[in-house]
């Protein structure tokens, strides 16, 4: 027997030939494994076929991870009787345990403060699991739901994320927590991470984004925005920090619910700019998320997409939802708005869609530091609980919706 938080366990020793679905969405997604392992991306790995066999036949004995909930080397460490009975290394065995046992004995599958570059919270009673990777910047690059994933991470600069730019420059001057454009699908980014903290239903991590853009150079190519201009900031990374504190709980409500809070600290000589455009945050969503949609609180139903009411996404099937809430009486010279964003592509992980909260300021003064502080609630689970989620979260609020 093996005492751990005041449960027993029995460990069972062998599970090898067992009729084990190793492709199980508890410990297996696609999307997830082919945009997290740098080296299935590289391995020209671009289908769920694919993938799977790769999984199969190579990605499980090398020990890597496949879903957001689940890594097979941080549940061997987690668990000394797993340790015991397979080794630091028997990632497959393990996997199987966790299939056939773990799961009712409430295991969780990865390590409590992270583990090889990603850190992971959840609330476990909502199966909910999220977490940030250093590979993005402590970014969010996975959130899973009753073992769905919900966020793309095919490149830098999606994820669940922090970012700001200054009007009319937009990726021209664009600083971005999860990294630049051309970080593209490395292994590495140009956000610098300060500090990364992750414990029982609470992450938090303060970075220095990087830019958007590469810095422009004297000599070399130049980095152009979409309006054709070249980008403006004369360093890859930003020297400011961008702090978040994510926590997977929300006051008086019973559904899966996040609680996002986004930091800005704006410092530095800008070239002159109209309008500062923080997103807190971004959510880039994965390619089945194709229904668009806003909750009317006072008619409390849904309604077609409009940028001033809580946006929310969804599959076709009702059956995995997310919806955005944030108070508009926050530090914000404009009204905040949530955006929605489609990019579709034939390569399997790559289209997403994309939704965002936006608060604006006026022209800051040069040489001076203002630090910003805005929350955002996210409800994830089908559609009915999401808007449940916001009507309950609207109803808090309701003082801050008047005007």
């Amino acid at each position: 027997m093996n005492w751990l938080y005041g449960v027993v366990f029995a460990v069972t020793v062998s599970f090898t030939g067992a009729a084990v679905d190793l492709t199980s969405p508890e410990v297996f997604n696609a999307i997830f494994y082919i945009s997290t392992n740098v080296e299935v991306v590289h391995a020209g790995i671009h289908t769920v076929t694919s993938a799977k066999h790769h999984w199969l036949n190579h990605g499980i004995d090398e020990g890597l991870q496949a879903c957001g909930s689940f890594h097979s080397a941080q549940y061997i460490r987690r668990y000394s009787d797993m340790e015991k009975a397979y080794g630091l290394k028997g990632y497959r065995q393990a996997i199987e345990h966790y299939l056939t046992t773990g799961q009712h004995e409430h295991r969780l599958g990865y390590l409590e403060g992270g583990y090889g570059g990603r850190w992971t919270v959840s609330d476990a009673h909502h199966r909910l699991f999220v977490s940030a990777s250093a590979r993005m910047g402590a970014a969010v690059d996975s959130l899973v739901w009753n073992n769905h994933e919900f966020i793309n991470s095919w490149d830098h600069g999606r994820e669940l994320q922090m970012a700001m730019n200054f009007v009319p420059h937009g990726e021209c001057l664009n600083p971005t927590e999860a990294g630049g454009r051309d970080d593209g699908q490395s292994a590495l980014t140009n956000s610098h991470i300060q500090s990364v903290h992750a414990s029982g239903v609470v992450l938090r991590s303060t970075v220095l984004p990087a830019f958007w853009l590469r810095a422009v150079h004297p000599v070399g190519k130049v980095r152009h925005c979409r309006n054709g201009k070249s980008a403006m900031n004369t360093e890859n990374t930003y020297r400011h920090p961008f702090s978040k504190k994510v926590t997977l709980e929300c006051p008086g409500i019973s559904q899966a619910c996040l609680h996002f809070r986004s930091t800005f600290t704006i410092a530095g000589d800008f070239p002159a700019y109209t309008m500062l455009q923080m997103v807190a945050p971004a959510g880039y969503l994965t390619e089945d998320f194709t229904v668009w949609r806003s909750y009317d609180f006072i008619h409390d139903h849904l309604v077609a997409y409009h940028t001033k009411q809580p946006v929310v996404l969804s599959t076709s099937d009702n059956r995995y939802a997310m919806g955005v809430f944030s108070s508009p009486k926050q530090d914000t010279d404009e009204d905040m708005y949530y955006g929605k964003f489609q990019f579709s592509k034939d390569i399997v992980g790559a289209g997403t869609n994309k939704w965002n909260v936006v608060f604006r300021k006026h022209t800051l003064p040069a040489g001076t530091t203002h630090v910003f502080n805005y929350d955002t609630y996210i409800c994830v689970g089908t559609v009915n609980d999401v808007t449940a989620c916001l009507k309950k979260l609207m109803h808090a609020h309701q003082a801050d919706l008047v005007g």
